[in-house]
Order: structure tokens, then sequence, then C-alpha cells
């Protein structure tokens, strides 16, 4: 059962392996992120505009997305690799 994400960067410049977090955790890191937004009002205001419209429906979605993880077997959601980087998500 996929529960958790674990995110690996590696550059020239920098190594970046996060730790394992819950699926649940990572929803809440979002949505954390959507509220702290409207405090950042130098970005740009059509984008300030599209999260506060649109906030709820992406916290729907990423429970959503929760709920049907939990019935998958671990897989690897993003794989890109080139000359001198890589990025690696996995869900486990």
């Amino acid at each position: 059962m996929a529960k958790k994400i674990k995110v690996v960067i590696k550059s020239p410049e920098k190594n970046i392996n996060l730790p394992r977090i819950s699926v649940k955790t990572a929803i809440r890191f979002v949505r954390f992120g959507l509220w702290t937004s409207k405090f950042f009002t130098e970005s740009d205001e059509e984008f300030q505009i599209f999260l506060k419209n649109n906030k709820e429906l992406m916290l729907d979605f990423l429970k959503a997305i929760e709920k049907e993880l939990k019935d998958l077997e671990p897989f690897t959601l993003v794989k890109v690799e080139s000359d001198q980087q890589f990025v690696l998500i996995d869900i486990v």
C-alpha cells in the first residue's frame, strides 16, 4: 500500500534526499503553502486570484489522490535522468 512520498534530486551543484513523508503530511504542507500565499503581496495579482478561487478545488483533488494511493502498490511517479542530473519521486 502506497502511503509515503520519497524525493531524490541529484545535480553537480547539490544533492537533495528528502526523508519519506506520508501523503497526508504532504497535503498538510500544500495546505499551509496555500494559506501563506495570501501574505506574499508582491506576487502576481492574477496568480493570487487564481489561488484564492481554486484553493478548495486543489485540496479536494489532493485528498482524492491520497484516497486512491492507499489501494496501490509502491511505484515510481517521476524519474528524470540527464547526463548530470537526476530526479526521482517514488510513492512507497
